[in-house]
């Protein structure tokens, strides 16, 4: 049976990436969460991440100011997440600095959520972006009965 990782290195790493761009107000509730995070363990990672990816696409999609491009924005991102899933399946068979196979697509579906998050921040302003949302969604991941 494999030991289990805790914090869960996806919430950490999207807690590490997002929290230097939060306002104060964002940094104080981010806080908050700290012993739902502590708690958390690297089982259902995968899921974590895929809510990640869902959550940059339906954030970019509803992107005020947009009208038809945000289907086509939308289709490219899809794209983009299933070539960072294949490519992960080719290149990521090897676990190097603790990252193994597939993690480092689960890492770039991170990276998309919160350069999803800044983009949108700068546009609207945090209090527009719902990242408290997709923290929930992956705090909610449960891990495997066993």
């Amino acid at each position: 049976m494999s030991e289990s990782v805790s914090p869960s290195p996806i919430i950490d790493y999207f807690v590490h990436e997002i929290e230097p761009s939060l306002p104060e107000d964002g940094k104080a509730t981010l806080a908050g969460y700290a012993d739902r995070i502590a708690a958390t363990t690297h089982h259902g990672d995968f899921r974590r991440a895929w809510h990640c990816a869902d959550w940059a696409i339906r954030v970019a999609e509803a992107s005020p100011g947009s009208t038809h491009g945000h289907l086509v924005t939308g289709l490219k991102e899809r794209h983009t997440l299933w070539k960072d899933m294949i490519f992960g399946a080719e290149f990521g068979m090897k676990r190097v600095d603790g990252v193994g196979p597939g993690q480092d697509a689960e890492i770039q579906w991170v990276d998309d959520a919160v350069a999803v998050a800044k983009a949108e921040a700068d546009r609207s302003g945090w209090e527009a972006v719902p990242w408290e949302e997709l923290l929930d969604q992956m705090l909610a991941v449960a891990a495997p009965k066993s």
